[in-house]
């Protein structure tokens, strides 16, 4: 009797090690899983350093392939913006804001006039 007492004793010390063996191991592989915020933020930086392509679009026309074999140097091409127009930033091929080209001793630049909103870059891209 007494030694059906010790195993049914020793059972149950078995499966209660056992269930805090399976729930510890729970824990840590949701700990492995969730990132502290210091790793998120390591994550996020390495995205800052991602290199994009800008453009500034101040005019566009369509020629010829033979209105363009005719080009050479001091040709000039018109385009169908005026000079007032505002010009298209886009960054990696999608327009994210417009602006105007200034002078800045002797370089280019573009001020930023207006950011494209949210709504519109994403029904341009569809």
């Amino acid at each position: 009797m007494e030694e059906e007492k010790s195993e049914d004793l020793a059972n149950l010390w078995q499966e209660a090690l056992k269930e805090q063996e399976e729930k510890q191991e729970i824990r840590e592989r949701e700990e492995s899983k969730t990132l502290s915020i210091s790793e998120i933020e390591e994550k996020l930086k390495k995205f800052l350093e991602l290199p994009l392509v800008v453009e500034v679009v101040v005019g566009s026309t369509t020629l010829t392939l033979g209105e363009i074999l005719n080009l050479g140097p001091g040709s000039v091409v018109e385009l169908d913006n005026s000079v007032e127009e505002p010009v298209d930033i886009k960054v990696n091929g999608k327009l994210v804001a417009k602006g105007e080209i200034v002078v800045v001793e002797d370089k280019f630049g573009v001020k930023i006039t207006d950011i494209v909103e949210k709504e519109e870059r994403v029904k341009r891209a569809l």
